[in-house]
């Protein structure tokens, strides 16, 4: 029935039953196509130090993001397959199944909900709390909107494919493997979101040192505000995939990097 309606949607859904080489390699060079045009516009627009060019950086930072990258989306791939995380492949969205595009709509409001909120919560923390930051550390609109936006999305996009697409992907089967279950459980997964979250929040800095501001409030307050946005990204790409972990990410970044320029 459903091939005499629309025989391209049945064509492309034998190929992907027929041939899932060729749709898993579709969905890898989609994400890492996706990971590094973003993190290139976050480098080419949201950069602060603007002595070397863009064009000067351009291979080194190619070759760099593809050795992080490669592993983090075959992981997930391959190991999300087995265990049922990262939500519907990109291959599936694209194919234009009946009732896909309206379920991943829906996910990406709840995402766009609970990112403005947290966001929201985040910015009036950093307010409050700017009188005990260093003066060294950046205000959340040093980049200007264009910046924000390009940091933002290079951010939503590369940090969920490496830490919740890989990183937690990889722990949540190995610790599967480990106690030989075959859910994804919570108590399997909520350990392994914390855990994740604040290695996410760790990873970020020496990005703060690097600005000369590593006081212990400015560390501590960016290790537990990068974990609660962490926990926040890990419990979306759980429960709804990796598409809804990143829309997520992307609404907190917009209300931290994007907004307070706007309103200047």
């Amino acid at each position: 029935m459903l091939s005499k309606h629309n025989p391209d949607i049945a064509e492309i859904r034998s190929d992907q039953s027929a041939s899932p080489f060729h749709a898993i390699l579709l969905q890898f060079v989609i994400l890492y196509g996706l990971t590094i045009s973003a993190q290139l516009v976050s480098l080419a627009y949201g950069r602060i130090d603007g002595e070397q060019s863009f064009s000067s950086i351009l291979l080194l930072s190619v070759m760099f993001l593809s050795v992080v990258t490669t592993p983090s989306i075959l992981l997930g791939v391959g190991l999300g397959r087995q265990i049922g995380l990262g939500g519907p492949p990109l291959t599936e969205l694209l194919s234009g199944e009946p009732g896909r595009f309206r379920k991943a709509g829906n996910d990406a409001g709840l995402a766009c909900v609970l990112g403005f909120a947290l966001g929201g919560l985040l910015l009036l923390i950093r307010q409050l709390s700017a009188p005990y930051l260093p003066p060294e550390i950046p205000a959340y609109a040093h980049r200007g909107i264009l910046g924000g936006l390009a940091v933002s999305l290079g951010a939503a996009v590369a940090e969920e494919v490496w830490f919740r697409f890989g990183l937690m992907t990889l722990l949540v089967w190995s610790v599967m493997r480990l106690l030989k279950v075959r859910k994804a459980r919570s108590t399997v997964v909520w350990p392994i979101i914390v855990f994740s979250s604040v290695a996410f929040g760790m990873a970020h800095l020496p990005q703060l040192i690097s600005y000369g501001a590593g006081s212990p409030f400015a560390i501590g307050g960016t290790v537990v505000g990068n974990t609660a946005v962490g926990i926040l990204y890990g419990w979306c790409y759980w429960k709804r995939g990796l598409v809804t972990a990143i829309v997520a990410h992307f609404s907190v970044d917009i209300v931290i990097h994007v907004l307070p320029a706007l309103a200047r």
